[in-house]
């Protein structure tokens, strides 16, 4: 912390907060319309949303930013923002291979949604108790030669620089891994994606919420009726003759342009899988991909700062790590954005919902407005007449004392 001017201690505080803001307001925005809106309640959505909630406790963690650090490394405040970083930092890596490892079996192993449904709480142990593990381990570590493992880590409290190690073993070792296992996923997806492009046009445009809306599927309908034998008695001969009622069968066909969701993925063999163009399957790979690229936007500056600090280890570069207080706060926004782009119908249907809402509360208010007009209106009149019958009454009295 020597090496960093007091103007740029306030420079990242500010810059790490003004960043979260967005995030959490993307967070608050994945949870509730995924929770209460069924359009949203999408198979990818679902990763999108256990996502989240990770992504809460790391905003949590760069809402503390730089009092952390100042608290002191022994402050409970240091230690508790520490880990929340060890904790939540790497969850959006660790679900996009989540995402990537469905693509691959969706595409090349036919996996349908109640098998990769199964699979959730497999993920949910990996992404989050298995991580708990270090964090919460690294709390009570403590040696006379290194001290706390958690401690000042410049932007933040995290992993103390005598304990560099531990950040390569527990966290970025964990997230290039992971990393470079969704690449190769991907790579592979893509070079199927290629040599079926002209089946999946449109798949590259990131703003097409269904590229495969052309894809046209027939409905089959066969009616049929079964033969039946019919004995007939000839009285003349007194024979038995035996004769079969026709046999009929009706065929009608109807295109219906499919809609892929994931929801009725078929179960395909691997063989089938790896052959047929399944549009559903396709589909949630483009928009596990556009995740995959939000966290290669949040890792690849992050990873270069790390670089330079084992290359540098006594500097601290400024701008790398501005970089750093900019792009992990906002983990939450760039996964609200995807959120967004893979469910513009539904946002669609949400935005015309809350339109209506406000028009029929504006015209609510405005009969109830026009009703209150009327009733003074009646009240006015009510007064001026009643104002007319004392004068009248008055008047008469006049008279009368005036006739006496």
């Amino acid at each position: 912390m020597a090496s960093l001017t007091e103007s740029q201690i306030n420079t990242l505080a500010i810059v790490e907060r003004v960043a979260t803001v967005p995030s959490l307001i993307g967070i608050a925005f994945i949870m509730a319309t995924y929770l209460l809106c069924k359009d949203f309640n999408k198979p990818i959505n679902r990763l999108v949303y256990f996502a989240s909630v990770g992504n809460l406790g790391m905003n949590i963690a760069t809402l503390i930013s730089m009092n952390g650090p100042l608290s002191g490394q022994n402050s409970a405040l240091c230690q508790i923002q520490a880990f929340l970083i060890q904790q939540f930092l790497g969850v959006d890596a660790l679900w996009v291979s989540c995402m990537a490892y469905n693509v691959h079996l969706a595409i090349f192993r036919g996996y349908t949604v109640a098998q990769l449904r199964r699979l959730d709480k497999y993920y949910l142990i990996i992404c989050y108790p298995l991580a708990l593990i270090p964090a919460l381990v690294y709390v009570f570590i403590s040696t006379e030669g290194r001290g706390r493992v958690y401690g000042p880590a410049v932007v933040w409290c995290w992993i103390d620089i005598k304990w560099d190690y531990l950040r390569f073993i527990t966290l970025y070792g964990i997230v290039w891994l992971a990393i470079l296992v969704t690449t190769i996923i991907y790579i592979r997806a893509f070079r199927v994606i290629w040599h079926k492009r002209k089946s999946l046009d449109g798949f590259f445009n990131p703003l097409n919420e269904n590229p495969l809306i052309n894809i046209v599927t027939q409905e089959v309908h066969v009616t049929h009726e079964d033969r039946t034998e019919e004995i007939y008695r000839d009285d003349r001969t007194g024979t038995t003759l035996h004769g079969h009622k026709g046999y009929s069968c009706e065929v009608a066909a109807e295109k219906q342009p499919k809609e892929p969701t994931l929801l009725q993925m078929p179960a395909l063999s691997r063989e089938v899988a790896e052959k047929e163009p399944n549009a559903d399957a396709w589909l949630y790979a483009r928009i596990a991909f556009l995740f995959f690229m939000s966290i290669l936007l949040t890792w690849i500056p992050s990873s270069i700062n790390r670089v330079y600090a084992l290359v540098e280890p006594n500097v601290v570069n400024f701008p790398l790590n501005l970089t750093s207080a900019v792009v992990f706060p906002l983990q939450g926004f760039w996964n609200l954005l995807v959120y967004i782009i893979t469910s513009q119908a539904a946002c669609k249907g949400l935005w015309s919902a809350f339109r209506g809402s406000l028009a029929f509360g504006n015209r609510r208010r405005g009969s109830t407005s026009s009703a209150q007009k009327d009733i003074a209106l009646d009240l006015f009149h009510q007064r001026r007449q009643s104002r007319r019958l004392d004068s009248d009454i008055t008047s008469m009295t006049s008279l009368a004392r005036t006739s006496s």
